[in-house]
């Protein structure tokens, strides 16, 4: 058998999780909780799963209490009285079965890849600081067949312990000795072109990075944490009533409002949940969720190479090869002149429009990247307000106007780039905007153009222009309305959660705010309404709840056992779970050592191993 690990003469392989030595196998630790833990009735609850899905809600709700009294399915019952088809159940219940089994390879999955990041991640230095848990300095960092130190960190470190008939092995995710005291850290469980968007510009979930800084709903700068694996679930689109649309599956979940009177009311829906109640609920002002706009982007201030309105002129106006402006109103010539920056003579063009070149900012030009190529560049897309504010001013200035009738803002263009970096730019101020395609005629021709609408309250995006307007005294433009969320494909997710106080950030080119709301471990067992208890263990552990949870501390509990055994001088200080749901949250629980219920079950599993132990010498030998 393959030795993927050794650790004092202990073997381990990873495909059959098996530990051996020279004189035969050891009993791993997750093998031995799950002998006192109730085995999950597949079969039971799949075919139970399946009718929820195949009959009405209120039938069910009429068999349901039966059902899970008794734990029993007369399957020909169902199939006469709700004249179901037999196929189409055992068809339903397969496909939950395969869920099911597909769930627990992307588990065993992401947890192997989970375990192999952690041990790279610190294998890789010799040295590392590590400030999590309350702990701080640096450790030295082992790997393999290495004695404890004094101050060491050990990711996947093989422990065992033999004691007669008792031979017990494991690995610790991460064992971290501080003098005398140990810690142990377990780690449990764990669409990519979607934009994102950073303190340096634009990234993907794919490609963003535990660590990188990105916004949350207030505007504000948040660090990545974690990052989950990719995953595929049911996925849904949602579309809103500005036509963009996000793809997400069914358990995402969205910080969404609710009008109420004056105000809104804030609740956090799954995807799944949002299509559920658009199906359900009557469609008016206090029934549709929305999505409220985030604050402005909060950012410093920063030395920019040309006048951030200046530029928004030149971009919306000017020439591709040079610094001309051409057919421009008159005080927008004043404000560049009062910006510091001076124009050559006036040139005469075939329509006799005037135009002007602006001195000094060609070669600007060509170093931002623009010239004969434009774009707004990060560097001003990451601007402070009120330098962004001044870009969207050059370009309303020099190529918007104000519908009167429709109370709204618009920019026309014939260049699609225009139309695309708006639509950021103005996401950056905390504005929704709504991009309408249209055809654009010129000299008789017609070409294909994109207007850009969007309204705002009390912000003026003119400068120089349509000083006048009369702004209406009701906020109408703050949020985004959900209009649908419908099934579609499914096609590969994958998750980041962030450090805000919110537990929001921000995705899509014009910032959409999302929600990263953790699922945590089931902390009690099933309850069963007959008897008015909780599942237990079985004995000896019948006074823990059969949950995962529980399990979980059990099998860290007996980690910090095993340590004590091989050195009864060290003392146990933290045990921790980082739990990694199948949405890429994670969440961490500090956990007490169970030290009397470890000690009880390895009484009576020392003796039930010598006992199994004698039976396997008196059985016969086969030839």
């Amino acid at each position: 058998m393959k030795i993927d690990k050794t650790n004092g003469g202990v073997c381990f392989n990873e495909e059959f999780h098996t530990y051996w030595d020279s004189n035969g196998r050891y009993d791993s630790v997750t093998t031995i909780i799950g002998k006192f833990c109730h085995e999950f009735d597949s079969e039971f609850w799949s075919l139970y799963k399946a009718l929820e899905k195949l009959i009405e809600p209120a039938a069910f709700a009429m068999e349901k209490k039966k059902l899970l009294d008794t734990k029993k399915i007369d399957k020909a019952y169902f199939i006469d009285t709700y004249e179901l088809d037999e196929i189409a159940l055992n068809n339903a219940q397969q496909d939950i079965l395969d869920e099911w089994a597909q769930t627990n390879r992307e588990s065993c999955e992401r947890g192997t890849a989970i375990h192999a990041e952690l041990e790279h991640s610190l294998t890789k230095n010799k040295t590392c600081e590590f400030k999590k848990y309350g702990l701080g300095g640096k450790f030295n960092v082992y790997s393999g067949d290495n004695p404890l130190d004094d101050r060491g960190i050990y990711p996947e470190y093989l422990i065992h312990v033999e004691d007669g008939d008792l031979r017990l092995a494991g690995q610790i995710d991460l064992l971290i000795k501080d003098g005398n005291t140990i810690h142990i850290i377990d780690y449990k469980g764990l669409p990519l072109d979607t934009k994102i968007a950073t303190k340096d510009g634009w990234t993907t979930i794919r490609d963003i990075k535990e660590g990188d800084q990105i916004f949350d709903k207030d505007g504000n700068l948040t660090r990545v944490i974690h990052k989950s694996q990719v995953h595929y679930n049911p996925c849904f689109k949602i579309t809103f009533d500005n036509g963009e649309s996000i793809v997400a599956d069914h358990e995402h979940k969205w910080l969404v409002s609710f009008r109420k009177d004056h105000t809104f009311v804030d609740k956090v829906m799954t995807t799944q949940e949002l299509s559920e109640w658009l199906i359900s609920k009557p469609r008016n002002s206090y029934t549709i969720p929305k999505i409220l706009n985030p604050k402005p982007l909060n950012l410093e201030e920063i030395e920019l190479p040309i006048d951030p309105y200046v530029l928004g002129c030149w971009l919306g106006d000017g020439s591709k090869s040079c610094g001309i402006l051409t057919n421009v109103n008159p005080n927008v010539w004043e404000e560049i002149e009062n910006r510091g920056y001076s124009f050559g003579d006036n040139l005469s063009g075939e329509d006799h429009a005037e135009m002007r070149t602006i001195y000094g900012i060609r070669g600007k030009l060509r170093d931002l990247g623009v010239l004969n190529n434009k774009f707004i560049p990060n560097l001003y897309m990451r601007a402070s307000y009120q330098q962004r504010l001044d870009l969207l001013r050059g370009l309303m200035d020099t190529d918007g106007y104000y519908h009167e009738s429709r109370k709204r803002f618009v920019m026309g263009t014939t260049q699609e780039w225009q139309a695309k970096d708006l639509v950021k730019l103005l996401g950056t101020l905390g504005i929704k905007s709504t991009v309408f395609e249209v055809d654009k005629k010129c000299n008789g021709k017609v070409f294909k153009g994109w207007d850009v609408c969007f309204s705002t309250n009390q912000l003026n995006p003119f400068l120089v222009r349509n000083q006048d307007i009369i702004f209406p005294s009701k906020d109408k433009n703050s949020f985004r309305n959900i209009v649908s969320v419908e099934r579609v494909d499914t096609i590969a997710t994958q998750c980041i959660e962030v450090d805000s106080p919110s537990h929001t950030f921000l995705f899509g080119e014009s910032l959409i705010v999302t929600h990263n709301t953790n699922r945590k471990l089931d902390e009690k067992s099933y309850f069963d309404s007959r008897t008015k208890k909780n599942q237990m263990m079985k004995y000896p552990l019948n006074n823990i709840m059969d949950c995962n949870k529980l399990h979980y501390n059990l099998q860290l509990s007996i980690y910090a056992w095993m340590l004590q055994q091989n050195n009864p001088d060290l003392e146990v200080g933290k045990l921790i779970i980082v739990h990694y749901d199948h949405k890429g949250n994670v969440t961490e629980y500090e956990l007490p050592y169970l030290k009397e219920d470890v000690e009880r079950l390895m009484k009576y599993w020392k003796n039930r191993a010598k006992i199994e132990r004698q039976k396997e010498k008196r059985k016969p030998i086969e030839f």
